[in-house]
């Protein structure tokens, strides 16, 4: 469990401000909630789930990249994702079980989640990730392009295209036909967030995973579950999983 032990620190004080929320994540460790949930997604063992949170810290190429990039957000007194979140290591631990050859995601900013995705397909010798980045400056550090995050090492695998999600979902979808996966993390409001569920979701392939970043931000996750008649769907540390009906 080296990942609990990344950034303790800001989680310490942050459990000390949020103890209800802390106690309810403490339970969902010792109960394995999370990872028993992805599970039954995949299909994978819940030990096997719980392997993959420690890849990434345990991986030297990959902890030094997210050591820079921390050490950079501390020196320029910016405020960046927790690099080690339970909720990034959650996807990324659905991607190494799930074994997808063709993610599609939109949001990238900085590169985060991107770089954990590109990792895991990296780890399971196949895959490829199809990203859509809008590239406004406002969502970056000064001076830096989006998906600065990701090593160098892990783009043979990885399209990125800049541009609105709008114009370029369609297409990107038109041009893969059937995908695997699903990442919602671009504008999380209610009309965008359906938008881009209902244009994407026919195109993911029968048991294929829908991921949704702030999918508690506003009812359009929960509501889309029941649209599509997902039988399993939760959202887990803020991020919706919805597992398309295999009939």
């Amino acid at each position: 469990m080296n990942w609990l032990l990344q950034n303790f620190g800001p989680r310490w004080r942050f459990a000390l401000r949020n103890p209800t929320y802390a106690a309810s994540s403490l339970f969902r460790e010792i109960t394995l909630a999370d990872e028993r949930f992805l599970s039954s997604i995949t299909g994978i063992p819940v030990t096997r789930i719980r392997s993959f949170l420690d890849e990434p810290i345990d991986t030297p190429e990959f902890a030094e990249c997210l050591s820079s990039a921390q050490t950079f957000f501390h020196q320029s007194e910016i405020e960046g994702a927790n690099l080690y979140a339970k909720k990034i290591l959650a996807q990324y631990a659905a991607i190494r079980a799930f074994a997808p050859e063709i993610i599609v995601e939109t949001g990238v900013a900085s590169g985060v989640s991107t770089s954990y995705f590109l990792l895991a397909l990296q780890k399971n010798g196949r895959g490829k990730l199809h990203s859509i980045e809008l590239g406004d400056p406002r969502y970056l550090p000064p001076g830096k392009m989006a998906g600065w995050i990701v090593p160098d090492w892990l783009k043979a695998h990885w399209d990125l295209r800049i541009g609105d999600s709008r114009t370029l979902l369609p297409r990107i979808l038109g041009e893969l036909g059937s995908i695997d996966v699903f990442v919602h993390d671009s504008l999380h409001t209610y009309e965008h967030m359906l938008w881009e569920y209902r244009v994407a979701f026919p195109h993911l392939r029968p048991g294929g995973l829908l991921l949704s970043d702030d999918a508690a931000w506003n009812p359009a996750f929960l509501e889309f579950r029941t649209e599509v008649g997902a039988a399993r769907a939760c959202i887990l540390r803020g991020v919706g999983f919805l597992q398309k009906n295999s009939s």
